[in-house]
């Protein structure tokens, strides 16, 4: 649509990094995008805090892209059954899902097709970037839910041809019958480790990240009696015989 091109394009125009980069080329081929649109009055930087960035025009319009659970957070918005599966498509197709927003209201979703760094397929079938969003979702959901001043624990490890990843906490923990449903789209445990409610989104993004690359990822318990969390992934090694 005409004001996702527009808006995107406007939230990108200062952004310098490739990602920006790619937006604003993908957006200039849309009819019409940069008409009307105000010139930059504050370029908002993008932050592993924030998860988002933009720009701020001169005409007063606030425009933002980020990951999913940055732009909700953001607008206090919720995704519509359309979008959420939009971003969910985009996820499983090995891209990454991009929300951009005007203001208040979410107007839609680009998607940013990563391009794999030359060298990485050596040892690792994934892409780089694409598996550093996944570990922020994981850092983002087990910090939401660890007791205050509590160790958060990242762990890896090549095991025979994969290679596992897992990010556990100390937290209360999720329910026996809840732990394979954790990865599904809007769903939240009532209870354990869905004391504070997040969106229901960043984890069943991550599966489809996961899943995309040919992995899989679990839920377990990370402490004797079932409590705290350990959510591990595993992806395939391209080259299990190269050098660490």
């Amino acid at each position: 649509p005409a004001a996702l091109a527009r808006a995107a394009l406007g939230a990108s125009r200062a952004d310098d990094t490739p990602e920006g980069k790619s937006i604003v080329e993908i957006a200039r081929k849309q009819p019409g995008a940069a008409e009307g649109l105000a010139e930059v009055a504050e370029a908002i930087a993008f932050s592993a805090q924030t998860r988002l960035s933009g720009a701020d025009l001169t005409d007063g319009t606030q425009l933002r892209k980020g990951s999913v659970d940055a732009i909700l957070r953001h607008t206090g918005a919720a995704l519509d059954a359309s979008l959420a599966a939009s971003v969910d498509q985009i996820a499983r197709s090995g891209g990454t899902p991009l929300l951009v927003s005007e203001g208040p209201r979410i107007l839609g979703a680009v998607h940013l097709k990563d391009i794999i760094k030359p060298g990485v397929r050596e040892r690792f079938l994934a892409d780089p970037l694409l598996i550093e969003q996944v570990v922020m979702n994981l850092l983002d959901n087990a910090a939401k839910y660890a007791p205050e001043g509590s160790a958060i624990t990242v762990a890896a490890a090549i095991k025979g041809i994969e290679a596992e990843l897992s990010v556990s906490d100390t937290g209360p923990g999720i329910p026996a019958d809840a732990r394979a449903r954790v990865f599904d789209m809007f769903y939240r445990v009532a209870e354990g480790d869905g004391q504070r409610a997040g969106t229901g989104l960043g984890l069943a993004i991550t599966r489809g990240i996961v899943e995309a690359h040919g992995g899989r990822i679990k839920a377990e318990p990370s402490q004797p009696g079932g409590t705290g969390t350990r959510i591990a992934l595993t992806l395939p090694l391209a080259n299990p015989d190269a050098p660490a």
